[in-house]
């Protein structure tokens, strides 16, 4: 979890570190030299004094070498304390993770961890429900729309967190609610594209969607943008809300579930979002 990377990278760079010092103290003394110039003496010409005082510096400079080593091992150990009571769950764990914690067992001794801390439980328990409701997506792709990719973690496990998804109008709403907060990332960057088309070419809206493809940045889906049409805003069909601007927009050609999707319109200056079906008037967090 997002939670134990920190820990876990800064107790990587503590036994790095202490490697490396280690390493060092484990080198026999070398003393040092300096190449002979043509009227400075070498070592081998300095009085016993000076030597006696470069001697006397290494000697100092490998008693603090030793004391950092202390000092490093020291904060390993209470890493490995802190990391032991967030309650780690090695099923959990990325492979850098397990590595990092094998790492850390090797670098001393250790008590035997606590059990598993409530809260880092709880936060386990909600990723694992996260992850069944992502499943129901790659289970079944008819419910995936293009949008859905400017989710992140977050928004997976905020919706995850109260839904039924042992009932399919449970998962149905969930993933209903998914879709809604992906086509609301969706939006702002579309309603962007309409209004800098307007001002590049003296207010005139777009007529088709390739006029308006390039003015979408570049890292832009192609799939989104495909799922919606360019249309008038006064239709006498469908008009759209007020206040979202015009005259053309952009609206979503259908929904996945006609039960508990809404529809969106974008417009230059804001978007909407209306319900197909009874189902939509469940509560969107």
């Amino acid at each position: 979890m997002k939670f134990l990377k920190k820990p876990l990278l800064l107790l990587l760079s503590l036994l790095g570190g202490v490697a490396a010092l280690v390493f060092e103290l484990s080198r026999p003394p070398v003393e040092p030299r300096t190449p002979a110039m043509q009227g400075i003496p070498s070592d081998a010409g300095l009085a016993p004094a000076d030597l006696a005082v470069q001697l006397e510096t290494l000697q100092t400079e490998r008693q603090a070498t030793s004391t950092k080593v202390a000092a490093l091992e020291a904060e390993v150990r209470q890493l490995k304390k802190e990391l032991a009571a967030q309650g780690t769950n090695p099923a959990a764990q990325t492979p850098k993770q397990k590595d990092a914690a094998r790492q850390a067992a090797e670098a001393g001794a250790g008590a035997d961890a606590p059990a598993e801390a409530p809260f880092a439980k709880s936060v386990l328990d909600l990723a694992l429900k996260a992850g069944r409701l992502n499943a129901q997506i790659q289970q079944h792709p008819e419910l995936d729309i293009p949008e859905l990719q400017y989710l992140d973690e977050g928004d997976w496990i905020h919706f995850a967190k109260e839904a039924d998804l042992d009932s399919d109008a449970g998962v149905r709403k969930a993933l209903a609610d998914l879709r809604q907060r992906a086509k609301d990332r969706f939006a702002p960057i579309a309603m962007q594209a309409l209004s800098n088309y307007a001002a590049a070419n003296g207010g005139q809206p777009p007529l088709s969607l390739s006029q308006l493809a390039s003015y979408f940045p570049a890292s832009t889906d192609q799939a989104s943008l495909e799922r919606y049409n360019l249309v008038a805003a006064n239709s006498t069909q469908q008009p759209a809300a007020p206040g979202i601007g015009g005259p053309m927009i952009l609206r979503e050609k259908g929904v996945v579930d006609s039960q508990y999707d809404t529809r969106v319109d974008i417009g230059p200056t804001g978007w909407t979002s209306i319900g197909v079906g009874m189902g939509y008037m469940h509560n969107v967090k």
